[in-house]
């Protein structure tokens, strides 16, 4: 039942594309030689010895050898060993002992990561004596180092090409903000975690906690959870938990060639908590503002003594009143994954979670007099509640279950597949702001009592998403080679029911009085919806001496068909689109020694548009193309990494009214926006117990073309010309204040228009962060593990408007003060 549960909405036919794309992991799995794993070392230390005999041999070769002995997973690049023997190895040995008899003199360093693999880099230059070989250290680390030494700081990025790419040979703009960083800032939800990311506008609703909302380089940006798309219909969409994610990467300007059809100026991308070798034990409580009291527990770790499946688990319960009246916010989350490593070249992880979400409506749609603009009634209150105590709500349930699969082949090849099913129901009956009681001049009778609408929409989408890939290195002539062929699939099925009370509200919304009776809203009104999308897919990174050539080339086959009901009227309507579209990426990248890497890219993206013109024909896809130029500057032997980019970025195709006599009510794709910008991003560990985030952005935005002379010219919507941010962490050490933890931030947005007519400014905002925390061992040894922290968002409970649009103006974020205990064993 349950399985059947799982694909019931799930409908396409099995043609040869889909087919290959399915089978191809079967196919390898198959293939694979039928012999037990041998045993994975517990830890590093010289008890847990084998016995190899390992001749002497290309190092390759050796240290693939040596790894399948000890069952553990290793990667490198091929590169790195070209032309390097190694000895034999005979005896008994750890692991951290074979390695570094392995790697002597051969300038590579080996980095343990924290799910336990392994990954060969080139080991910085170290001073010794004359004729002295310094011995390679195995160090155990996160994907690129020891959270604590790595600090906000990561080098290297999965998302942005899908491959394990360092950032410095990325030909385009990428922030990341790591788990060290989550957990400094105490992130409540993704929102919150890219507020100090330059060209982000997040949070632009206040405290709304139905989705989360993010504005790159002037568009609307899709989510990405572990590599596959997060799609959903209306108020059916997912919304991640921070807790449960180990990092989370924005990608800026167009990535349709390696995800499909999205938005031109990014993309956020998340991944999950994934199984680790090394155990993982972690419990805390928080409490604070609003009666917010929640509690998470997070393990992980081998679960047999060999180490060839591991688990991890993670949960929150969270129970919570929000800065809006009458207005709750309530979840119950869970994530187990389990990982099995049959061979060292193999690793199968299965990946799920479900949560529910129990909220009150706190999306507040306010008259901008009273909120934005003067009303002689005075301010409205920030707390203000418009919606029926008792009805508004929004709750949501959601689940999803899919595996990453990752197999290599030999030391140049290797497929990966990632597989999701998503399921996501909502059932939101709200009371929304329609305008204010007005006479028959349009003038407010009183400026303080407004008519409501109550309404109701049930909503649930089910997706399927699926990505594979193949990977090869190789060599041909004198350029080195990192080619991916992939192809990728999302269908999804949903469906949204909708209606309206016959009941108009009226609420004097300086004092509020509840409960006037009214008839409750019934379902009138089906819309169901089908979409899928099948991508074929290249890259190739190109490596020539010091500089990087970037090549991608996709193909997407995009079809929606969407079926009406108007029960009250008894019509139905039904409409298909289908949509085709080529995308390229091209980018190349020079590296000096000096750790400077100057970089320049062009990118296109594509997005199918529902609907149709006067005469039915369907909207073409819109398209983006950016060019983006920058250095990146990667200090040889420092933690930082600092980020310069500039871009012009063009959207065309977009939907503008069509104004011709007769046609009102229908669009037209005559629309083009641009937007031009500057963006400075850095990230340093400048001390061991120093971290340092700084960012700024710039965007000129404009409507270039529209049939609305009233746009045209205009600044886009949810567009700021300047943002600035910063964040400075400091830990003392080796003296009385030691174990003690501060750190504080600044965030300055600047003014912004909610829609392209402009006619409503949300003036620019200042805000203040701060956080300060306490190891407790430094009180008492039996404290191991125990610490401390308070974290404080806008400081100084600056009240403001985070945006305005239709008419409605919407409150910021409030104070929050969250004091938290937290416990790792």
């Amino acid at each position: 039942m349950l399985f059947a549960s799982l694909v019931h909405p799930i409908r396409f036919p099995l043609d040869p594309v889909r087919l290959l794309s399915l089978l191809l992991p079967i196919i390898v799995v198959a293939a694979l030689p039928a012999q037990a794993a041998e045993n994975v070392p517990d830890t590093l230390d010289a008890a847990d010895r084998k016995h190899y005999d390992i001749p002497a041999g290309p190092l390759g070769r050796t240290l693939s050898h040596f790894a399948t002995v000890a069952g553990i997973a290793l990667s490198f690049d091929p590169v790195l060993t070209e032309g390097l023997t190694s000895p034999a190895l005979t005896g008994n040995f750890s692991v951290g002992e074979g390695f570094n008899r392995l790697l002597a003199g051969s300038g590579l360093e080996l980095i343990r990561n924290d799910d336990g693999s392994y990954t060969l880099h080139r080991a910085p230059i170290k001073a010794t004596q004359a004729g002295v070989t310094a011995l390679p250290v195995v160090t155990v680390s996160t994907s690129t180092e020891n959270a604590d030494e790595a600090g906000y700081v990561t080098k290297r990025s999965s998302s942005s090409t899908k491959t394990d790419t360092p950032l410095i040979e990325v030909p385009q703009s990428i922030s990341v903000i790591t788990r060290r960083e989550l957990d400094a800032r105490l992130v409540q939800n993704i929102s919150q975690a890219v507020s100090y990311t330059p060209g982000v506008l997040t949070e632009m609703y206040g405290p709304v906690m139905r989705d989360d909302y993010f504005n790159i380089r002037g568009f609307d940006a899709p989510q990405f959870l572990d590599g596959l798309g997060l799609w959903g219909v209306n108020y059916a969409n997912l919304r991640i938990e921070p807790y449960g994610m180990e990092s989370i990467e924005v990608l800026k300007g167009p990535s349709s060639t390696l995800y499909g059809q999205s938005s031109p100026g990014g993309l956020v991308a998340m991944m999950s908590k994934r199984p680790t070798a090394v155990p993982v034990r972690e419990a805390f409580i928080t409490g604070g503002s609003f009666g917010r009291i929640q509690g998470g527990l997070d393990l992980g770790g081998p679960i047999d003594s060999n180490g060839q499946f591991l688990y991890r688990l993670t949960g929150l319960v969270r129970n919570s009143d929000t800065q809006i009246n009458h207005a709750h916010e309530d979840r119950y989350f869970i994530a187990p994954s389990i990982s099995w490593r049959p061979t060292s070249d193999t690793t199968f992880t299965l990946l799920s979670h479900f949560q529910k979400d129990n909220a009150g409506n706190t999306l507040q749609f306010l008259p901008p007099e009273g909120s934005l603009l003067e009303n002689p009634n005075g301010k409205i209150p920030t707390s203000r509640f418009i919606g029926e105590p008792g009805f508004d709500k929004y709750n949501r349930e959601q689940y999803t279950i899919g595996y990453a699969f990752d197999h290599r082949f030999n030391e140049s090849w290797g497929v990966q597949q990632n597989l999701r099913y998503a399921n996501v129901s909502s059932n939101y009956p709200t009371t929304f702001y329609l305008d204010f009681l007005r006479d028959d001049d349009g003038v407010p009778l009183d400026f303080r009592t407004i008519d409501r609408l109550a309404a109701l929409y049930q909503d649930k989408a089910g997706t399927f998403t699926m990505d594979t890939r193949v990977q090869g290195i190789f060599d041909t002539a004198m350029l080195r080679h990192n080619l991916l062929l992939g192809i990728d699939y999302r269908y999804l099925s949903g469906s949204n029911r909708r209606g309206f009370s016959e009941d108009m509200l009226l609420l004097d919304i300086y004092d509020p009085v509840y409960g006037e009776p009214f008839g409750l809203p019934v379902i009138d009104y089906i819309s169901k919806q089908q979409r899928d999308q099948i991508g074929l897919y290249a890259q190739d990174q190109i490596k020539y001496d010091r500089w990087i050539l970037t090549l991608g080339v996709r193909y997407d086959f995009s079809s929606a068909h969407t079926r009406n009901h108007d029960l009250f009227f008894d019509e139905r309507s039904s409409t298909r689109q289908n949509d085709r579209a080529f995308t390229y990426r091209t980018g190349i990248n020079y590296l000096f020694d000096n750790g400077i890497a100057p970089y320049a890219s062009y990118a296109e993206s594509f997005q199918p548009i529902a609907g149709t013109d006067f005469f039915g024909s369907p909207f073409k896809p819109t398209t983006g193309r950016q060019y983006e130029a920058g250095i990146k500057y990667q200090p040889v032997n420092h933690n930082a990494l600092l980020t310069v980019a500039a871009y012009h970025l063009t959207q065309k195709n977009v939907v503008t009214p069509d104004l011709t006599p007769g046609h009102f009510g229908y669009n037209v794709q005559t629309g083009e926006a641009r937007v031009r910008g500057v963006e400075v991003e850095g990230k340093a560990r400048l001390m061991s117990n120093l971290n340092l985030i700084v960012a700024y952005s710039f965007a000129d935005s404009k409507v270039t073309e529209s049939n609305n002379p009233d746009e045209l010219g205009n600044r886009l919507s949810l567009t700021p010309r300047h943002q600035t941010s910063a964040w400075l962490d400091y830990t003392f050490r080796g003296n009385l204040l030691a174990g003690l933890g501060v750190a504080g931030g600044v965030r300055h947005i600047g003014s912004n228009f909610g829609d392209l007519v402009n006619n409503l400014k949300a003036p620019a905002y200042t805000l203040f962060d701060a956080a300060v925390r306490y190891d407790m061992k430094h009180l008492h040894s039996v404290l191991q593990g125990a610490s401390l922290s308070v974290n404080v968002n806008n400081l100084f409970d600056n009240k403001y408007i985070a945006t305005c649009a239709d008419m409605a103006c919407f409150y910021g974020n409030r104070r929050t003060v969250y004091a938290t205990l937290r416990y790792k064993w």
